[in-house]
């Protein structure tokens, strides 16, 4: 973060300043007490289950030069700022910081993806730019406008992330943004719990888009069934895909294990070979997304190819963990949704080659009335596709097994739990040395616990 004097943060907040601070300025913010910086801003947020006003003093003992707060502090002794609504105040601080970067921003949404493709998007750009992304997962009305406050004068590009779980709430995060391009990843079913169909969950994603103009850039994924008819004449769209009917689109696939997969992508009428170090087809729809941002911004296939291959995913995405027994963990535990539990067993298949293959699902979240169809159609597609054995775990574990066995898989080679702490006491018989074992759930169901049981045992 760049310096900012109290006078600005004053004004961007809308609030009061008690305790005058003179010429105070401040270069960092911090809502975590435990990760105060001296001379960082402290902003109390307050939540159902947590307030960060308690916290106060302990940020003032770390070394905090100012607070924002919304309730009245009569024993603080530093500069302090007086809000209405902290939340509030933390997004329009980081309107105001934004607006100090005339650089291009880049903003990525899509039902399942989003954190790879951001990742990968942030990667090639790398190799011309200086590139500030979003951190992990720091998607949402918290998460965005604190990246916003790590920009720096250095910085030539933002690639931020934004997630949602309501309507109206990508609205927000792009009018603070005000992002030149917009990438749509995929519309799935992800939030549908909340949203109530796919149409709806579009037009909340679409959202993207609300403050575009004549000089804005949509990109695309032409081939996904929501997208395909999408179009406005009141800015640019790129389509990207494996059809040829899309403005970038890949060709020549060959999926190539653990290594990853090579494609073809004609780069100005020539044939560029790209490669991808992860395997799945859907991280060919990622690096697509990728050179269609990189093509935006003039950068030439060498140096894109650079940043694909320098691509690293974040933790518990398509992790691949070689035990010493021989067993093959596909470590894809961060979040589960039918689109992506279908990629990843698709993974899980074409990494098998003679070996055994195993899924070890966690429940997928936030489904809603849809919940029991869509675990009985993965079961389904998990015997379609020939997975060998399917260990569920959860409330719709039975779901998963009835699907599986109506597409005719052997009921012995199925097993239900309700509970992670169940299953670890069966594993160790189920799986036999030189199985590839997908490990994949919702984050909230911590699916990684089995991940770190399985490695314990080796």
């Amino acid at each position: 973060m760049e310096v900012l004097g109290i006078g600005e943060i004053v004004s961007a907040s809308k609030g009061r300043l008690i305790n005058s601070g003179g010429d105070l300025t401040v270069g960092g913010v911090s809502i975590d007490s435990r990760r105060i910086n001296p001379g960082d801003m402290f902003i109390a947020l307050e939540g159902e289950s947590f307030d960060g006003h308690d916290f106060i003093s302990r940020a003032i003992e770390n070394g905090a030069a100012l607070v924002v707060a919304q309730k009245v502090l009569n024993e603080c002794r530093i500069p302090y700022i007086l809000v209405e609504d902290t939340l509030k105040a933390l997004q329009e601080i980081a309107r105001y910081y934004r607006n100090k970067f005339h650089i291009p921003f880049v903003a990525i949404t899509g039902s399942s993806g989003k954190t790879t493709t951001k990742d990968m998007i942030a990667s090639v750009l790398s190799q011309r730019f200086r590139v500030l992304k979003t951190e992990g997962n720091l998607n949402n009305a918290i998460g965005l406008p604190l990246t916003l406050l790590n920009l720096q004068y250095s910085h030539e590009i933002a690639v931020l992330e934004m997630g949602m779980n309501s309507p109206g709430e990508i609205s927000l995060l792009s009018d603070i943004v005000r992002q030149d391009i917009s990438v749509i990843s995929n519309i799935g079913t992800a939030h549908i719990e909340m949203l109530g169909s796919r149409e709806n969950i579009l037009k909340a994603k679409l959202e993207i888009f609300s403050y575009f103009d004549s000089g804005s850039t949509a990109v695309i994924n032409g081939d996904n069934d929501m997208l395909a008819s999408f179009d406005s004449k009141e800015y640019m769209i790129v389509r990207y895909g494996l059809d040829e009917s899309n403005d970038i689109y890949a060709y020549g696939i060959e999926e190539k294990g653990e290594e990853g997969i090579v494609f073809t992508v004609d780069i100005e009428g020539v044939p560029e070979s790209f490669k991808v170090l992860l395997p799945g087809m859907h991280n060919v729809y990622n690096a697509l997304s990728a050179i269609a941002i990189a093509r935006f911004f003039g950068m030439e296939a060498e140096d894109i190819r650079k940043g694909l291959m320098s691509f690293k995913p974040s933790k518990m995405r398509m992790d691949i963990i070689n035990l010493r027994s021989g067993i093959k963990i596909i470590n894809d535990a961060y979040n589960a949704n039918p689109e992506s539990m279908r990629a990843a067993m698709n993974v899980l298949q074409s990494l098998k080659s003679q070996r055994r293959s195993v899924c070890i699902l966690g429940d997928m979240l936030e489904l809603g009335d849809s919940s029991e169809r869509e675990h009985y159609g993965i079961g389904e597609y998990a015997a379609a596709t020939g997975v060998d054995v399917i260990a569920a775990i959860g409330n719709f574990a039975d779901a998963v097994k009835r699907g599986a066995e109506a597409s005719g898989k052997d009921s012995k080679n199925i097993y239900v739990f309700p509970a992670k702490e169940e299953a670890v006491l069966h594993l160790g018989k189920i799986l036999k040395p030189g199985d590839v074992v997908l490990v994949k759930g919702s984050r909230s169901i911590k699916m990684e616990c089995i991940v770190d049981f399985l490695r314990e045992r080796g």
